[in-house]
């Protein structure tokens, strides 16, 4: 077989030349001398129709020496136990690694009878190919594992999911037809990376004190325990704004007071002369009328006097509270 024809090659070793002393190979630790041995054994295993057998001897054979080859052989194996999705698999994978293979079309008929013997069960394959290789597969919600992974499903609509860590999940409804098998390839993109946060805003400006502000230094005194001062403590405040205005009420009170006390003058006056004409009163009034008149002008003295005195209390009074 093909598989054979390349252990043999990778197995001659060259004969030493006379320069060169011989040297003694550990076969135990060569890696092809083993997978040759693994080999033969399920060959000899297959001949006897222990397939099982056979099979786990070919996959030693393949951990150990890698060859397209060994992928056909499991994929008889499986054939002969009647596990048609994992001889699909197996079919599959060998013309994967060795496109150009000279049984290729053979290999491809026996694909084509086994999508045959799936659908007459009403399911087909599906094979899904993921980068990278470390992502998990899922398809309807079951994990099949990391990528090359297969399933056989019924016809119908399905949901796959790729994940990988550090990668965006894929997600991909697809609607599955038994006629013959699917492959799916997906390639999940790198998670891009975060921006990072922007800078704190810098704190508030605080204006500084105007230079034409005017200020005043205030001294207040402080106390210690026993009660005594023991210094000032500096607050400094803006000055307070002059008052304005004087002594207002005090010069409307005191005006008052000279307005009444001047009616009071011109009445008394004006009362006295009606007074002496009692006797010999103006043409038109009797002696009697000119005494009414003589008494009103008094009375109205004598009021006028009264607020001329009480205008000149309140005007004292407003000197004191407004100059303080």
């Amino acid at each position: 077989m093909v598989f054979m024809h390349a252990l043999a090659v990778a197995l001659v070793v060259a004969a030493p030349g006379k320069t060169k002393p011989a040297t003694t190979p550990t076969v135990a630790a060569d890696p092809t001398a083993k997978a040759k041995e693994a080999f033969l054994t399920g060959q000899r295993f297959y001949k006897e129709a222990r397939y099982a057998d056979a099979i786990a001897k070919f996959e030693e054979a393949y951990s150990l020496k890698p060859s397209p080859v060994l992928f056909y052989n499991i994929g008889r194996c499986h054939e002969q136990l009647g596990d048609v999705p994992k001889a699909l698999r197996a079919y599959r994978d060998y013309l994967r690694m060795a496109p150009d293979a000279k049984d290729k079309d053979t290999v491809s008929d026996a694909i084509a009878n086994l999508e045959r013997r799936l659908k007459e069960k009403g399911l087909q394959q599906l094979m899904v190919f993921a980068d990278p290789p470390t992502a998990i597969i899922e398809v309807d919600g079951k994990v099949l594992g990391n990528s090359p992974a297969s399933v056989e499903l019924t016809a119908g609509n399905h949901k796959l999911v790729v994940k990988a860590e550090g990668f965006e999940t894929t997600e991909r409804s697809f609607v599955m037809q038994t006629s013959r098998a699917t492959e799916m390839t997906i390639n999940l993109r790198p998670v891009a990376a975060k921006p990072m946060d922007p800078p704190p805003p810098p704190p508030p400006l605080v204006d500084a004190p105007k230079k034409d502000e005017p200020k005043v230094a205030a001294l207040t005194p402080t106390k210690d325990v026993t009660g005594t001062s023991s210094g000032a403590t500096d607050v400094t405040k803006p000055a307070e704004p002059a008052r304005t205005g004087g002594r207002l009420w005090t010069w409307v009170a005191g005006g008052a007071a000279v307005a009444a006390a001047g009616a009071g003058v011109g009445m008394g006056f004006a009362a006295q002369e009606a007074s002496q004409r009692t006797a010999n009163p103006p043409m038109g009034l009797t002696p009697a009328q000119q005494a009414v008149n003589a008494q009103g002008l008094a009375t109205g003295a004598n009021v006028a006097y009264g607020v001329a005195g009480a205008a000149a209390v309140a005007a004292v009074v407003l000197f004191f509270i407004e100059g303080r």
